[in-house]
């Protein structure tokens, strides 16, 4: 089901009439409840997920420069859904559907990050982030990095953000210095949940 998010996601790139350089801007998306440090304009999709019989909508924010796709997808769970269903079940979930859309893809590399809150009193929120390389579905050698993070607000509503970074491999590069790049840095760095 989450394959389609390369579909969406291409639809976003052919949007965009050209590539630019690196052109990095903060961008605010009230409505979604997150800022962002993207290297060119995103362009915005929606996608419908079905999970435990409930519909939901996933918004898309995705720039394309150079070799890179730098995506931040949002699910917003009102609170009068969200004691219905498992969010931490719809997180796997969302996880496993990104890291099936590489073939003869390595192990994941996962680890746990800390995300802060926008704001003068920012909070700390717990993230997983993935880290594997394989081939898209163009057959080109991929590295996808990307974190989910959720945050429970007190009326009980909840946002699942899923922030990633699609690159295409040239060479034989290696994974860790692919993400240290500033680019790398600055796109994950850059992201603030409201």
């Amino acid at each position: 089901m989450l394959r389609n998010l390369f579909i969406i996601l291409g639809l976003l790139l052919g949007v965009s009439a050209c590539s630019p350089t690196l052109d990095w801007r903060t961008v605010r998306a009230d409505d979604l409840l997150y800022e962002a440090l993207y290297p060119g304009k995103p362009s915005r999709a929606e996608k419908s997920i079905m999970f435990d019989g409930q519909k939901l909508t996933m918004t898309i924010e995705a720039s394309k420069v150079e070799n890179s796709l730098y995506a931040v997808g949002v699910i917003n769970i009102p609170k009068d859904i969200s004691q219905k269903f498992d969010t931490n079940t719809l997180v796997k979930y969302l996880q496993t559907g990104m890291l099936s859309n590489l073939k003869n893809s390595s192990t994941p590399v996962e680890k746990t990050v800390t995300i802060k809150t926008a704001g003068q009193s920012s909070i700390d929120l717990s993230a997983k982030e993935f880290l594997v390389q394989g081939d898209g579905p163009d057959a080109k050698k991929r590295l996808l990095r990307f974190r989910l993070v959720q945050r429970q607000f007190p009326d009980g509503q909840i946002q699942i953000y899923q922030q990633s970074l699609l690159q295409t491999i040239s060479g034989e590069a290696s994974l860790e210095k692919m993400i240290q790049t500033d680019a790398h840095e600055m796109f994950f760095s850059g992201f603030k949940p409201y």
